[in-house]
């Protein structure tokens, strides 16, 4: 395809176009900057003549690392004339997937891109040649799915702050619903199981008190928690899931707390621990403790046994 390689102004290149870019990493072009420099220029950009400028079809970080270096000139394989944007986006997709593994994120981009001039069938077909791994016919409709949603998704898909299971999840709910859950996640910072249950939760509120989910996001406590400037991402999620379980299960989360209350009233120390089913699923509660030698053991023993006549055991177990 680009088979061309001539010197070309960088000037002459335009930068806003960036039709054929699918990767939302961001380098460190000042270390690249620094390595073209000491080590020169191993791969050059390809770019696309198009009314008498260039477009990028890959190596835009590389151009911004030469600009950097106030490069004037610059290396470049131009591709051949009559080359098609489908076989310029191959190109693209191509140059960085046999580099290393595409993220989710730019598998959404790439299919997303792809799919204005194939079928997901041909892409699943032919997958292997243009992802470098196979790729079935339903995970490229979940990946369509995905890249139907706002732009700012796949940011927070990138970066981790959503999910690929999160994100097929909320694709098929209604577009102020989306937003509402983007909203969310650019707010916390939560694994995928934390996701997903905060997205149940939501839903499931939302459905018993006849409510929409943006009445719901609009509450004040969750205003608050969301958007403290204060508070880390990790403690809003903490502080986020809660408040949502105490809204959804009030009665469980009225029994865990006067559960937990009276393990503390019962003063067993802190090398024991003594644990409540969580959510009370089943009746078993663990009982455990640590002992660095004989004397420790003894005392915890005797902890235990001391605990026997307090009620609070008994009531526990009566729950």
């Amino acid at each position: 395809m680009s088979d061309l390689l001539c010197e070309i102004n960088i000037s002459d290149i335009d930068l806003t176009n960036e039709q054929y870019k699918i990767s939302l990493s961001r380098a460190n072009i000042p270390f690249l900057a620094r390595s073209i420099k000491e080590a020169g220029l191993i791969c050059p950009p390809i770019v696309k003549p198009l009314n008498n400028k260039y477009i990028i079809v890959c190596g835009f970080n590389r151009i911004k690392a030469l600009l950097q270096n106030d490069r004037i000139k610059i290396p470049v394989y131009k591709t051949k004339p009559g080359i098609t944007d489908y076989q310029c986006l191959l190109t693209s997709i191509t140059r960085l997937a046999f580099k290393r593994p595409l993220t989710h994120a730019e598998l959404v981009i790439s299919t997303k891109r792809l799919s204005r001039f194939v079928d997901k069938e041909e892409i699943a077909e032919k997958s292997s040649a243009i992802f470098n791994t196979e790729l079935n016919t339903r995970f490229i409709t979940d990946l369509l799915a995905i890249g139907a949603l706002p732009d700012p998704a796949l940011e927070l898909l990138h970066c981790g702050n959503l999910s690929f299971k999160s994100a097929r999840r909320i694709a098929f709910f209604e577009k102020e619903t989306i937003h509402i859950f983007l909203n969310i996640f650019s707010q916390i910072k939560a694994s995928n199981n934390k996701q997903l249950e905060i997205i149940q939760n939501i839903m499931e509120i939302a459905a018993r008190d006849g409510i929409k989910p943006r009445d719901l996001f609009n509450n004040q406590e969750i205003q608050k928690i969301l958007f403290d400037k204060n508070k880390e991402p990790g403690l809003k999620t903490r502080d986020l899931r809660a408040y949502l379980f105490k809204q959804r299960f009030p009665t469980i989360f009225k029994t865990n707390q006067m559960v937990r209350e009276k393990i503390a009233s019962i003063k067993l120390g802190n090398k024991i621990k003594f644990i409540p089913p969580e959510n009370f699923e089943d009746q078993n509660y663990s009982i455990s403790f640590t002992a660095k030698n004989y004397n420790e053991f003894k005392a915890n023993t005797h902890l235990l046994t001391a605990a026997l006549e307090n009620k609070a055991i008994e009531e526990i177990f009566s729950q």
